[in-house]
């Protein structure tokens, strides 16, 4: 059966041996570091963790890391500078021009978007980007990614689990 081959792949991820605890500390972590997230919350449903609690969980983490990082690239302007380091130069001023631009309109999209999401919050907080616009944008944005994990996670498992490949 397939589903007996993804088990261990899904189990193994750090963050799972903690459950819940884990999948909140990864979505924090996850806006600083490209951690998958949607790994951790395909395992716990696999596990047999309430959706509902996994999709509130993933949400509430995955916004505040993206207000976490707002306020590294706000206040922390050495963060910044390592952080910028790690990423192409380009990515960072494309993400200047693009803020100015687009606004929150970028910070909804991009938000949505797994790895470009830390950047743009990091570069909201440099610019000061007035916050509440930056909040909701962000917000919307991550609980609509969190819904989609948790709903085609579940979509995922019920259809192995239906056929038993």
């Amino acid at each position: 059966m397939l589903i007996d081959f993804l088990k261990p792949i899904l189990e193994n991820p750090f963050f799972v041996k903690y459950g819940l605890l884990g999948l909140f500390l990864n979505s924090i972590f996850a806006s600083f570091i490209p951690f998958p997230i949607a790994i951790t919350s395909t395992a716990l449903l696999l596990d047999g963790q309430n959706p509902i609690m996994v999709f509130t969980v993933m949400a509430i983490g995955s916004v505040g890391g993206g207000i976490l990082t707002y306020f590294v690239g706000y206040d922390g302007k050495k963060i910044y500078r390592f952080l910028r380091k790690t990423q192409r130069s380009e990515d960072y001023d494309k993400g200047f021009v693009w803020l100015n631009k687009y606004g929150w309109i970028i910070i909804f999209a991009l938000s949505l978007v797994p790895i470009l999401t830390e950047i743009v919050t990091i570069i909201a907080g440099v610019k000061k980007y007035d916050f509440k616009k930056f909040a909701i944008s962000m917000c919307i944005a991550r609980t609509t990614s969190s819904f989609a994990s948790v709903y085609f996670g579940s979509m995922f498992l019920q259809y192995f689990n239906y056929f038993k490949f």
